[in-house]
């Protein structure tokens, strides 16, 4: 590692530690609340199987376990002390970028890894999350480091390490379980042969099994680490506007001619069965109105190509600075997409892989909720794309330059 990589790592690990200790501080969000939304729910859930050795699951069968046995660890060790888990997740954050420093390097030389990594410590996702206890922070590291694991990996340890990081990714966001076999088929196509996609299907399988096995034998049905159908209908219903409506376990719905509470709609008697209804519900809903869904995936893809969400505040200058930060955003996409493009002159089997974990996001994002947050776990790829856009403009000019002297 050269000199300038040393020093940048240093100033990178200042920044990140230094932002985690601070983050209730700088966060807007966090200095009014510094515990809110699903941090509360995962800090509880922590906090309780750190004290009393209970999991006991808060928002149905929704989360999934990793990061919430990580936060228990932390706080077995130090006691309740959320601010100790953001310097957990700053590790963590430090490690995602290990990742990306590795990729670009590996894929684009010293120069693009440098760039990725001062791009990635910068990201404005990447360092927020960091303050906050969810799931992302997690799903990071193991994300990169399972794109890397599967293309530079060789031989049968790189595929049981790839299926171990995948498996972890699923326990960590139950909705990338499906991307482990589309890594599969994807390494069936790299290797042209079957010996490597079984190996990591059986170490991500050996990973999840266990989870899998104790949640469904405590609720007496096969639970793929988490239900998706309370999900879809959070998401999908008349009140949605993209993302999760908070109140709407208050709201009444109107399906199939009838109106009443959405509580007396999920009236079954446990998790699972009331996670089949919501299921049956969202997909009434769907069918009943099918233009309103067409109009809400709209919304959907426009709150996840806004920097910090559709707002619209009273202030005309906060107005236009929230303009101005989506079209950074998009500029950043944009630059993003093209270096990802040009990559594929010389790797375009990794650009193959990067593209379908980037489609199976959207596709998420498609069915639940738009947003920065869904998207976090493709923004390191898209860091990626960008760093290399930028070094192939800065060589061009240089050697433009040279030539004209």
């Amino acid at each position: 590692m050269s000199r300038v990589s040393l020093w940048l790592w240093l100033a990178v690990v200042v920044v990140r530690v230094g932002y985690a200790l601070l983050a209730t501080q700088v966060d807007p969000m966090l200095r009014a609340d510094a515990l809110h939304g699903d941090a509360v729910v995962h800090d509880r859930m922590a906090w309780r199987l750190a004290h009393t050795g209970e999991y006991r699951l808060e928002k149905g069968l929704m989360t999934a376990p990793a990061y919430i046995y990580a936060m228990a660890g932390v706080y077995a060790l130090v006691g309740h002390m959320p601010a100790a888990v953001r310097v957990l997740n700053a590790l963590l954050g430090l490690l995602t970028l290990w990742g990306l420093w590795r990729l670009a390097q590996r894929l684009a030389g010293v120069r693009t890894a440098n760039l990725a990594l001062a791009l990635g410590a910068c990201h404005p996702h990447l360092l927020m999350i960091t303050g906050w206890l969810y799931t992302e922070n997690l799903a990071l590291p193991l994300t990169v480091w399972a794109l890397y694991g599967l293309y530079f990996g060789r031989g049968a340890g790189a595929a049981v390490g790839s299926g171990m990081l995948l498996g972890l990714l699923a326990l960590t966001r139950a909705n990338y379980l499906p991307f482990v076999l589309l890594a599969a088929l994807w390494a069936r196509g790299y290797e042209r042969a079957w010996r490597t996609p079984a190996l990591m299907l059986a170490a991500a399988a050996l990973t999840v099994a266990p989870y899998i096995a104790s949640i469904s034998a405590r609720y007496d049905a096969f639970i793929p680490i988490g239900l998706g159908g309370y999900v879809l209908l959070w998401a999908n219903n008349p009140f949605a506007d993209g993302g999760f409506d908070p109140m709407f376990l208050e709201r009444e719905l109107t399906l199939g001619g009838e109106t009443k509470p959405v509580r007396a709609w999920l009236d079954a008697p446990d998790p699972v069965s009331r996670d089949r209804q919501a299921m049956r519900l969202a997909l009434q809903w769907v069918r009943e109105n099918p233009w309103d869904w067409l109009r809400l995936l709209l919304r959907k893809v426009a709150l996840t190509l806004s920097a910090f969400g559709l707002q619209n505040p009273d202030s005309r200058a906060l107005a236009h600075a929230l303009r101005a930060a989506d079209a950074v955003y998009w500029a950043f996409l944009v630059v993003a997409s093209y270096g990802l493009g040009r990559l594929r002159r010389t790797h375009a089997p990794f650009v193959g892989l990067a593209g379908l974990l980037i489609g199976w996001t959207l596709l998420t994002i498609l069915l639940y909720a738009g947003g920065s947050r869904p998207l976090l776990p493709v923004q390191p790829i898209l860091t990626l794309g960008a760093a290399i856009t930028l070094t192939t403009r800065t060589q061009r000019e240089s050697l433009t330059e040279s030539r004209i002297v």
